[in-house]
């Protein structure tokens, strides 16, 4: 992606430079269409990428937005769960349905979402004693639609893949042609190297890809004691990317502080296994999206 933005920022400064210069290139005939085409080009591909960006981005926001009303629900819920855990002494309860929101905001997606699923099902039994600390019904039907809301958004971090492909199709299209004309560009430009050698100097200088910033870091996960909170040291983590069973798996350890990054992922759905000596292996998954960084926090029980 870093690779096509690069491209296309030269691009544009070819078109910007090469449309300020026309007092130079308009004595090759056959320069004018070649430019045109190439104008029109590279038009179209900041189009077909502004829809796929809102392709990706509108699914991001969506997920988001339900992700936020589903955790706020959990929180209600577990605020009046806890003040009758507390008063009536049930400790068990109290364990099964205390969140704190910080605590859920950094759970995987698919640990968020069977989270929800054992709030709904521990606090079904004792809903005619936690109603009496103001818990409603339509609080736990809310529970159950925002969770399966947000099970049937979260498996989609890039929009719809179909749309998203043809998309991408289009885009590899117009990139190809931008490049075909361009060569032939060079061609004609080339013959300006005595003529107007300041000119083609300045051109070279556009048409050279630069760089531009990149994402520093694509996955910060985190690995703790369930129970202290404590950070779990030289914990195993193996990552695998869900959309092929052939590609490579990303095995790291976690540092000091328990925890471990990775700088470069795909958008794609991926797999982890956590696993430390005197604790249960713990497994999940998480999304990894364009341009953001995911968090993951996993919580190893002995």
């Amino acid at each position: 992606m870093d690779k096509l933005r690069n491209k296309l920022n030269m691009y544009v400064l070819v078109k910007d430079f090469l449309s300020a210069s026309e007092t130079i290139t308009a004595k090759w005939a056959a320069f004018a269409a070649l430019f045109a085409g190439y104008a029109e080009i590279v038009t179209g591909i900041f189009t077909v990428a502004a829809q796929q960006d809102e392709d990706k981005t509108g699914v991001t926001k969506t997920k988001a937005r339900i992700k936020a009303l589903l955790i706020a629900n959990m929180v209600t819920i577990s605020e009046k769960c806890t003040a009758y855990a507390t008063v009536a002494d049930d400790l068990g309860f109290l364990a099964l349905t205390k969140f704190m929101k910080s605590d859920l905001q950094r759970l995987a997606d698919a640990d968020l979402i069977k989270t929800a699923e054992g709030l709904h099902t521990n606090v079904l039994p004792k809903y005619e004693d936690v109603k009496e600390y103001d818990l409603k019904q339509a609080e736990l039907v809310e529970l159950l639609d925002l969770k399966n809301q947000f099970l049937a958004i979260y498996t989609r971090p890039t929009g719809d893949i179909e749309n998203s492909a043809k998309l991408t199709e289009r885009l590899d299209v117009l990139f190809k042609a931008a490049d075909g004309l361009l060569v032939k560009m060079d061609a004609i430009l080339q013959l300006s190297r005595v003529t107007a050698p300041d000119f083609y100097a300045e051109y070279t200088r556009k048409r050279a890809i630069g760089k531009t910033a990149t994402r520093t870091r694509a996955l910060q996960l985190w690995v703790m004691d369930d129970v202290t909170g404590l950070p779990v040291a030289k914990a195993k983590v193996v990552i695998s990317n869900k959309t092929g069973k052939d590609l490579p798996k990303i095995v790291k350890s976690t540092g000091a502080k328990g925890g471990m990054i990775i700088a470069s992922m795909d958008a794609a759905e991926y797999e982890y296994e956590v696993s430390y000596g005197g604790y249960l292996t713990s497994t999940g998954s998480f999304f990894v999206n364009d341009g953001v960084m995911t968090e993951v926090v996993v919580r190893l029980k002995k």
